[in-house]
């Protein structure tokens, strides 16, 4: 008999001289085998030790294997697992760097600008002053060229401030183009002319070279001269004395070539892809004084991508620098809104503002008395609000010879001088204390009794959100910092005579329309009402300025002041001025009337003096009127009724 110890411990009959045993689990067993029914001290059993071996993956390497494999595998995950945070931690740290360095670089804009906010108030009363000098022909001429001198120089500092403005608008999305075709070879002409005595004076060979005497091309004028500027500044800024500086212009196929080059300093390989980066700026060492803004180069490489051409530079440190533009022929690449066909005759740069003809401009005085026609002095005021007292004071002396000049230094004070002296027209700036010029125009535009005063706004924000939102408060003019005392004037000027010809013609015009006094809904409103309620009362001989107060439920003395600042009449005159418009339009139209029964239906209850007032007011009888012999205004329209609602 037999068994295995270790798999099982029952005895088995050995029938057969074989043993077997499959699928034994691994592991160490005993096999016994002894005789039967005999004493085991006579004959002992055998013994066999066998020992079952575990696969190769079951095998304390094999695990050793797997623990190791596992442990890789772990680690590994853990490994990626914190690269991962690493990595998203260095995507943060590096996004937020990047948030942190356009905040700083928006930061040194808003500083820039409003920088340049504060330079425009003191360069606007330089500006004025020396306009106003130069208009005086008492200087002997060295005196005269060294004003002149001094006039161009804040004329270039206005350049390089509306340069810094103009980056901010183009950083904003704000900056657009509108094109039309020039000869472009005579425009960059210009520009080299402009720097011609400059080079002279830095030593300098300064070369012009064109491929065509006439290049038509579709640019922006006031927006390709930032671009032509920029590139020739930079070029004489590292430029030593003896150097040579070119500029060439020629068509190649479907594009126009514009190189600007020179022999100067150079600009390392390291610096090249990034001169074009806002606030960039190279460290070579011969252009230490003259340190600039790095935001030329940038503004001017806007400016041409906005012209859908390019800018590439090329330059060896030590050699010199080549800056070459491809703009596009033909205009199939602008949209419709970019494109002006008109010929714009805008200069090439400000600086020949100072042409002889611009300087003739200046000197002459027909400019300020043309505008002046219908002024007549002391019986028309303007409200001057400026917070400045510098300009203030400038201002007044300007607009004293034509006004009753009145003063205010900040808004609130302002509207109360609007509310007291009713002036003809408001000068205000829009940065102010206590009140800004946009809520005094508001406030001005949405008072019954001040409504009908012109506004406008003076300031040194040159964006075109601010002068919308200017526009949107009901200002009627706008008008930006450094001006021209001359454009400042005229502007101001035309707003008053404007109201002044509506008024004569709606008084002196048999078919002039109310509706042409009016500028705004609340206006609008009131005189429709006054129309409507004297157009009632048409036929009443008796009715009279105190009828009409009281059915207007206002006071005599706010209708006075009203119906006179909107139509320049008394009430009294303005009910007369419409029952004789009513009497010319019922004669042109109602043939089978009879002039006395006109002056029945027109509240004249005697024919003579209803005839006499129709002469006095027209040079002309209701008779010949009738007839169109003669008439005072032959190109109005007399199919409507005019002055009235139909």
């Amino acid at each position: 008999i037999y068994r295995l110890e270790g798999f099982s411990n029952t005895w088995n009959s050995l029938e057969q001289n074989v043993i077997t045993y499959t699928n034994l689990n691994p592991g160490k067993y005993t096999l016994v085998v002894k005789a039967r029914n005999i004493n085991e001290s006579l004959v002992p059993p055998s013994r066999l030790q066998i020992e079952i071996l575990p696969p190769f993956y079951h095998t304390i390497w094999a695990y050793l294997l797997y623990f190791i494999c596992i442990a890789g595998i772990v680690c590994y995950l853990i490994r990626t697992y914190h690269r991962r945070i690493q990595l998203q931690e260095s995507l943060k740290y590096e996004k937020k760097h990047a948030e942190d360095i356009e905040k700083l670089n928006q930061a040194k804009l808003r500083f820039f600008t409003n920088i340049s906010h504060e330079f425009r108030t003191p360069l606007t009363l330089i500006i004025g002053q020396m306009e106003m000098l130069l208009q005086m022909r008492s200087f002997a001429p060295n005196v005269y060229n060294k004003i002149l001198g001094v006039y161009k120089s804040c004329l270039q500092l206005r350049g390089l401030i509306t340069e810094l403005l103009d980056f901010r608008k183009q950083e904003q999305g704000y900056m657009t183009i509108k094109v039309s075709e020039h000869n472009i070879v005579d425009f960059v002409y210009e520009h080299y002319l402009l720097f011609q005595e400059y080079a002279v004076q830095r030593q300098i060979t300064f070369n012009f070279e064109k491929s065509s005497d006439n290049i038509s091309l579709w640019y922006d004028a006031k927006q390709m001269q930032k671009v032509i500027n920029n590139l020739i500044s930079n070029a004489f800024k590292h430029t030593k004395a003896g150097g040579i500086i070119s500029i060439s212009i020629r068509k190649r196929n479907q594009e126009v070539l514009i190189d600007v080059t020179d022999n100067g300093s150079g600009i390392a390989a390291k610096d090249i892809s990034n001169i074009f980066t806002r606030f960039y700026q190279t460290e070579q060492l011969d252009s230490l004084f003259y340190v600039g803004t790095g935001i030329g180069l940038s503004l001017s490489k806007g400016i041409v991508e906005l012209h859908h051409g390019s800018i590439e530079v090329s330059s060896e440190l030590g050699e010199g620098t080549t800056f070459c533009i491809h703009l596009k022929t033909g205009k199939e690449h602008f949209t419709s809104e970019q494109i002006c066909d008109t010929k714009d005759t805008f200069t090439s740069n400000e600086v020949n503002e100072l042409s002889a003809e611009f300087q003739q401009y200046l000197l002459s005085e027909q400019t300020v008395s043309n505008n002046d026609t219908r002024l007549k002095e002391g019986e028309y005021k303007i409200l001057i609000v400026e917070d400045n007292d510098s300009l203030k004071e400038m201002l007044t002396k300007i607009f004293e010879e034509f006004y009753i000049v009145i003063t205010a230094s900040n808004g609130k004070e302002g509207l109360e001088k609007v509310r007291s002296e009713n002036p003809n027209i408001v000068l205000s700036d829009i940065i102010m204390p206590e009140m800004s010029g946009t809520e005094l125009c508001q406030a001005i535009k949405t008072d019954f009794d001040t409504c009908h005063i012109p506004v406008v706004l003076l300031t040194a924000k040159t964006a075109i959100e601010h002068n919308l939102e200017g526009l949107r408060m009901g200002a009627d003019d706008y008008i930006t910092k450094p001006f021209n005392i001359n454009i400042l004037l005229s502007r101001c000027n035309n707003l008053v005579n404007n109201r002044i010809i509506m008024q004569e013609k709606f008084s002196k015009q048999p078919q002039g329309n109310v509706q042409i006094l009016t500028n705004n809904i609340m206006d609008k409103k009131f005189m429709d009402k006054v129309m409507e309620i004297i157009e009632q009362e048409m036929e009443n001989g008796d009715f009279n300025v105190d009828m009409l107060a009281t059915h207007m439920s206002i006071s005599r003395t706010k209708l006075f002041s009203k119906l006179k600042a909107i139509t320049g009449q008394t009430p009294a005159d303005f009910i007369m001025t419409l029952r004789l418009k009513r009497a010319a339009f019922l004669l042109k139209n109602n043939m089978e009337l009879n002039i006395a029964e006109i002056s029945d239906q027109v509240g004249f209850n005697v024919p003579k003096y209803f005839s006499k007032c129709f002469k006095e007011r027209y040079h002309v009888t209701p008779q010949t009127y009738r007839k169109g012999d003669t008439s005072p205004s032959e190109d109005e329209e007399t199919t409507n009724e005019p002055g009235f609602k139909t």
